[in-house]
């Protein structure tokens, strides 16, 4: 089911209410840290808050730094749970990446920490680790949002993974966050907030010894995927958000995914790019609370 929703992206105090708050908020050290000794490989992780599980899946590259402030935002309901995708920070070593294997990962942290069932929210990558992982277990997950994601490889989507995996091999590894700002952000963004989008760059700073890892992903998204059929079957209720000035994942291949899945809802966002949860602003983050919180 597509259900279409449009906003325009808001005012700079509002926007602080997206994912992209620098690491090194107040709120990090609330939280706790996890390694779980998988048969996969280690998978580090940190939780926060108390409740309802909900997992954040970070996207090609990212640490679990990635979300900032968010999960304390969102640890007032739920009880937040981010990770390191495999080859990345904590999660080095063991199998080479996969998305399913990413998505047993998910269930393994699900386990070790007790819980039945989650919510799931992926952005990028992540997006897609998150359908892989519901499409695996729909019986333990609750809800999901899945944000800039595409169902399928494209020819758009080819082009630009293969410049992703081109920049990770070429690039030296602190100069990647700021060079992926250009995608990152839509232009009007970039002229409304060049300081968060500076300090949005350190965020995606790249740890040299998380490149292989990432190296790993981006030539297992070159493989390619078409997970629209399964998606048809998969009845759990979802929000599909895109940022229609996406340059990494067109947004039109993001809307696919809500016309597969049979209870899902579309957002999408004229002004926005691939980061449309930090640039959609505060009414945009009220909505996947609120569509989270059931």
């Amino acid at each position: 089911m597509l259900e279409t929703g449009s906003y325009t992206a808001e005012d700079s105090q509002q926007t602080h209410d997206g994912t992209l708050i620098p690491a090194g908020s107040t709120t990090i050290s609330l939280m706790t840290d996890f390694l779980i000794d998988s048969p996969s490989g280690p998978i580090a992780g940190s939780t926060i808050g108390g409740g309802p599980c909900l997992i954040l899946v970070a996207g090609l590259g990212a640490s679990r730094d990635l979300w900032g402030e968010m999960p304390a935002l969102l640890a007032k309901t739920f009880t937040v749970v981010t990770l390191d995708n495999r080859g990345i920070g904590g999660s080095r070593g063991g199998s080479q990446f996969t998305a399913d294997g990413a998505a047993e990962d998910i269930w393994a942290v699900v386990d070790h920490l007790g819980h039945e069932t989650t919510a799931l929210l992926g952005s990028s990558l992540g997006g897609l680790i998150a359908l892989r992982a519901a499409l695996s277990r729909p019986d333990r997950v609750s809800r999901m949002v899945i944000v800039s994601t595409a169902a399928r490889m494209t020819n758009h989507g080819r082009r630009s993974i293969g410049l992703l995996r081109d920049m990770l091999e070429y690039f030296p590894p602190e100069d990647f966050g700021r060079s992926l700002m250009t995608l990152g952000f839509a232009p009007s963004f970039h002229r409304r907030l060049p300081g968060f989008v500076d300090q949005a760059a350190q965020l995606y700073g790249l740890d040299p010894l998380d490149v292989p890892g990432a190296l790993a992903q981006a030539e297992h998204m070159l493989e390619g995927w078409d997970d629209r059929e399964s998606l048809e079957s998969l009845q759990i209720p979802a929000l599909i958000l895109a940022g229609q000035r996406d340059g990494v994942v067109a947004w039109e291949d993001t809307a696919e995914i809500a016309e597969a899945l049979p209870l899902a809802d579309f957002i999408s966002v004229p002004d926005a790019g691939h980061s449309v949860l930090a640039e959609s602003g505060r009414h945009v983050f009220d909505q996947v609370v609120g569509f989270l919180e059931g």
